[in-house]
């Protein structure tokens, strides 16, 4: 059996003077991964010991929903206990989820400081356009507050507004008549943008691997209904964009951010990021993505490594990033005086459920995938992209959200060319922005 994970006594839980706990935690994961199941538990005893003492301080309240995880994954090899627990994500009203998804919204500064890099990253690839799309691929991570900034940007441009501007906002990957919905014209100005959907599409491969096991012919079904609508959008791109590919062709400055110095070289990692399995479903959506010919495609992700098949490593990353996730809200709560019952929601019905979409699931039901921004750019690579480094201006908006905000510990980072939202040094989101490599040829597969 692996060693209980040392870097969860870091950051956050060292702070706060429960390193203790949370090395008593990891240890628990170990020992669920090993099959170990009396030592898991009496670790799990032990922790919730630790917890009781506490206070209730986010870690302790964050204790709460790991320590939940951990039971159930003790109890999983005993399907007649198993079967008979009541799963809490079934017993949660979706209008509750809405409210709670909105609350969200208003409690942390990450996704505002996102949408407003991701404005101005937009605004300035299609500057002088007079005919703009912008397709917001976001789904439930949509939010009416960045598109209704985004038109008041237009409306600022030195050059006035475009007149013919275009937005759509599709709500689900799962498209049905992509056509009626897209209406996709010769010429137009593309803009995408793509929020918190990406490390979803990370589950597919499982999917169609799990078509014929446990999970049945409901998987098989979301596979290829998903499959059908990429060909679709290929198809529309490629019929619609033929025209707009060849005329930016000839204008190699629009790989460039127009605020961009042109001295800007972007740093090397620091590590090659290992060999990454890029499932059919995301290499076909972003080659149909490349096919729009899009001025800018914005990516934006939880920056964690929750993609691993490990369960102690998924846990001790979990740990780390969701004690920093609690750790902020509850700073912005403090610091905003709102009531306790709001940020229990938020804490229930958001990260509550993202912390079990990341520990509990596996195979197909697993889609909360969040990988880190090493990885994403090279998947991004592979398909065809390359990246277009934010500028300076977009990075100050950045930074003046992040001051707005009025919370020590939220930061923002320039990262090569992208930027790192950030609690305590912690990242937690990435935004990058993203344009078709025109001179290639779309790459393949990797498997």
């Amino acid at each position: 059996m692996h060693a209980p994970d040392n870097e969860a006594v870091h950051g956050p839980w060292a702070q706060e003077g429960l390193d203790k706990l949370g090395l008593v935690l990891c240890e628990c994961a170990a020992h669920v991964e090993a099959g170990s199941t009396e030592k898991a538990a009496n670790c799990l005893a032990r922790a919730m010991g630790l917890a009781t003492a506490a206070g209730n301080g986010p870690l302790r309240r964050l204790t709460v929903p790991m320590a939940d995880c951990l039971a159930r994954r003790i109890l999983r090899p005993i399907p007649a206990i198993a079967d008979a627990l009541i799963d809490p994500s079934e017993c949660i009203d979706q209008r509750s989820v809405r409210s709670a998804r909105r609350r969200f919204f208003d409690l942390s500064p990450f996704p505002k400081v996102a949408f407003a890099v991701s404005n101005r990253a937009i605004i300035e690839a299609v500057e002088n356009e007079k005919n703009v799309h912008v397709i917001d691929f976001a789904g439930p991570a949509a939010q009416p507050r960045q598109w209704i900034e985004l038109l008041h940007d237009f409306h600022r441009r030195p050059e006035g507004p475009p007149p013919h501007l275009r937005l759509t906002v599709l709500e689900t990957l799962d498209f049905n008549d992509l056509h009626s919905i897209l209406k996709l014209k010769s010429g137009e100005a593309r803009a995408l943008i793509c929020t918190q959907q990406l490390h979803r599409f990370l589950a597919v491969a499982d999917d169609s691997m799990s078509c014929s096991s446990s999970f049945g012919s409901s998987s098989a079904s979301h596979f290829n209904n998903q499959m059908t609508a990429i060909a679709r959008l290929q198809q529309m791109a490629s019929s619609s964009s033929s025209v707009a590919c060849a005329e930016d062709d000839a204008d190699a400055d629009l790989d460039r951010s127009p605020a961009t110095p042109l001295s800007f070289v972007s740093p090397p990692a620091s590590t090659p990021p290992p060999l990454l399995h890029t499932p059919p479903a995301m290499a076909s959506f972003l080659s149909a993505a490349r096919a729009l010919c899009p001025h800018v495609m914005v990516v934006t992700e939880q920056d964690a490594s929750h993609n691993g098949a490990s369960f102690r490593k998924r846990f001790a990353e979990a740990l780390q990033h969701y004690a920093a996730a609690y750790g902020s809200l509850d700073a912005t709560a403090t610091a905003y005086g709102r009531p306790a019952a709001e940020l229990a929601e938020v804490e229930r019905a958001v990260v509550g459920e993202e912390i079990r979409g990341v520990l509990l699931r596996e195979g197909a039901q697993r889609r909360e995938r969040h990988d880190r921004l090493q990885n994403w750019a090279a998947r991004m690579e592979v398909a065809g992209f390359r990246n277009v480094p934010l500028s300076y201006a977009a990075m100050r908006n950045g930074n003046e959200m992040v001051r707005r905000c009025g919370v020590r510990g939220c930061e923002s980072r320039e990262h090569g060319g992208c930027l790192l939202l950030c609690w305590s040094s912690w990242p937690l989101y990435s935004v990058s922005a993203w344009r078709p490599n025109r001179g290639e040829d779309s790459p393949g597969i990797i498997e």
